[in-house]
Protein backbone atom coordinates (compact mmCIF):
# COMPACT_ATOMS: atom_id res chain seq x y z
CA UNK A 1 0.00 0.00 0.00
CA UNK A 2 2.94 2.32 1.17
CA UNK A 3 2.17 5.70 2.75
CA UNK A 4 -0.09 7.37 0.18
CA UNK A 5 -2.34 4.22 0.16
CA UNK A 6 -2.66 4.44 3.87
CA UNK A 7 -3.55 8.18 3.88
CA UNK A 8 -6.21 7.86 1.24
CA UNK A 9 -8.27 4.54 3.08
CA UNK A 10 -8.06 6.48 6.47
CA UNK A 11 -9.33 9.68 4.69
CA UNK A 12 -12.14 7.59 3.26
CA UNK A 13 -12.85 5.99 6.65
CA UNK A 14 -12.46 9.19 8.74
CA UNK A 15 -14.46 11.19 6.28
CA UNK A 16 -17.13 8.54 6.39
CA UNK A 17 -16.98 8.17 10.17
CA UNK A 18 -17.82 12.14 9.88
CA UNK A 19 -20.96 11.51 7.43
CA UNK A 20 -22.13 8.98 9.66
CA UNK A 21 -22.19 10.94 12.86
CA UNK A 22 -23.68 13.95 11.47
CA UNK A 23 -26.23 11.40 9.96
CA UNK A 24 -26.63 10.43 13.61
CA UNK A 25 -27.12 13.58 15.54
CA UNK A 26 -29.09 15.28 12.97
CA UNK A 27 -31.69 12.67 12.31
CA UNK A 28 -34.80 13.71 13.70
CA UNK A 29 -33.56 17.42 11.81
CA UNK A 30 -32.40 15.58 8.17
CA UNK A 31 -36.16 13.90 8.46
CA UNK A 32 -38.16 17.29 8.04
CA UNK A 33 -35.82 18.83 5.29
CA UNK A 34 -36.44 18.22 1.67
CA UNK A 35 -32.89 18.10 1.00
CA UNK A 36 -31.97 15.50 3.43
CA UNK A 37 -35.19 13.43 4.13
CA UNK A 38 -34.14 10.61 2.21
CA UNK A 39 -31.04 9.96 4.48
CA UNK A 40 -31.17 6.13 5.41
CA UNK A 41 -30.88 6.96 9.20
CA UNK A 42 -33.71 10.25 8.80
CA UNK A 43 -35.89 8.03 6.80
CA UNK A 44 -35.63 5.06 9.28
CA UNK A 45 -33.91 2.71 6.34
CA UNK A 46 -31.02 2.31 8.74
CA UNK A 47 -31.26 1.80 12.33
CA UNK A 48 -29.55 3.72 15.29
CA UNK A 49 -27.70 0.39 16.46
CA UNK A 50 -26.76 -0.67 12.82
CA UNK A 51 -25.53 2.81 12.44
CA UNK A 52 -23.53 2.87 15.37
CA UNK A 53 -22.24 -0.69 14.66
CA UNK A 54 -20.98 0.72 11.11
CA UNK A 55 -19.38 3.50 12.63
CA UNK A 56 -17.65 1.47 15.05
CA UNK A 57 -16.43 -0.42 11.67
CA UNK A 58 -15.53 2.51 10.18
CA UNK A 59 -13.13 4.03 13.33
CA UNK A 60 -11.70 0.40 13.91
CA UNK A 61 -10.42 0.41 10.10
CA UNK A 62 -9.03 4.13 10.43
CA UNK A 63 -7.52 3.00 14.00
CA UNK A 64 -5.79 0.05 12.16
CA UNK A 65 -4.42 2.64 9.41
CA UNK A 66 -3.16 4.88 12.24
CA UNK A 67 -1.87 2.49 14.09
CA UNK A 68 0.57 1.58 11.03
CA UNK A 69 2.20 5.28 11.90
CA UNK A 70 4.81 5.99 13.77
CA UNK A 71 4.27 6.88 17.58
CA UNK A 72 4.43 10.55 17.18
CA UNK A 73 1.78 10.52 13.84
CA UNK A 74 -0.55 7.75 16.41
CA UNK A 75 -0.66 10.84 19.02
CA UNK A 76 -1.33 13.71 16.27
CA UNK A 77 -4.11 11.68 14.93
CA UNK A 78 -5.63 10.66 17.92
CA UNK A 79 -6.28 14.50 18.62
CA UNK A 80 -8.27 15.31 15.40
CA UNK A 81 -11.08 12.75 17.02
CA UNK A 82 -12.58 15.52 19.45
CA UNK A 83 -13.04 17.72 15.74
CA UNK A 84 -14.62 14.71 14.43
CA UNK A 85 -17.20 14.00 17.01
CA UNK A 86 -18.05 17.94 17.66
CA UNK A 87 -18.36 19.30 13.93
CA UNK A 88 -21.95 18.28 13.48
CA UNK A 89 -22.47 20.00 16.86
CA UNK A 90 -21.47 23.56 15.47
CA UNK A 91 -24.52 23.75 12.78
CA UNK A 92 -26.46 24.24 16.14
CA UNK A 93 -24.60 26.81 18.11
CA UNK A 94 -22.52 29.29 15.39
CA UNK A 95 -22.82 30.20 11.48
CA UNK A 96 -19.95 29.23 10.97
CA UNK A 97 -19.97 25.37 10.84
CA UNK A 98 -17.86 25.36 8.06
CA UNK A 99 -14.47 26.81 9.58
CA UNK A 100 -15.07 23.56 12.45
CA UNK A 101 -15.37 21.50 8.95
CA UNK A 102 -11.90 23.34 7.36
CA UNK A 103 -10.25 22.75 11.25
CA UNK A 104 -11.31 18.76 11.00
CA UNK A 105 -10.12 18.19 7.44
CA UNK A 106 -6.95 20.30 7.36
CA UNK A 107 -5.90 17.81 10.70
CA UNK A 108 -4.63 15.71 7.74
CA UNK A 109 -1.63 18.05 6.87
CA UNK A 110 -0.43 18.12 10.79
CA UNK A 111 -0.53 13.83 10.29
CA UNK A 112 0.65 13.93 6.57
CA UNK A 113 3.66 15.76 7.80
CA UNK A 114 4.46 13.99 11.19
CA UNK A 115 4.10 10.48 9.12
CA UNK A 116 6.98 11.46 7.13
CA UNK A 117 9.17 13.93 9.35
CA UNK A 118 9.05 14.58 13.06
CA UNK A 119 6.40 17.28 14.12
CA UNK A 120 7.69 21.02 14.12
CA UNK A 121 5.59 23.55 14.96
CA UNK A 122 7.19 26.28 12.69
CA UNK A 123 6.30 24.09 9.43
CA UNK A 124 3.13 22.28 10.83
CA UNK A 125 0.94 25.29 12.58
CA UNK A 126 1.15 27.18 8.90
CA UNK A 127 0.66 24.03 6.65
CA UNK A 128 -2.48 23.78 8.95
CA UNK A 129 -3.71 27.14 8.63
CA UNK A 130 -2.70 27.29 4.77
Amino acid sequence: FGILGLFAVGALLMRGAGCTINDMIDRDIDGRVFRTKDRPIARGAVSMFNALTFLGLQLSGALLILLQLNPESIFVGSCCLGLVFTYPLFKRFTYWPQLMLGATLNWGALLGYTAVNSFSFPICVPLYFA
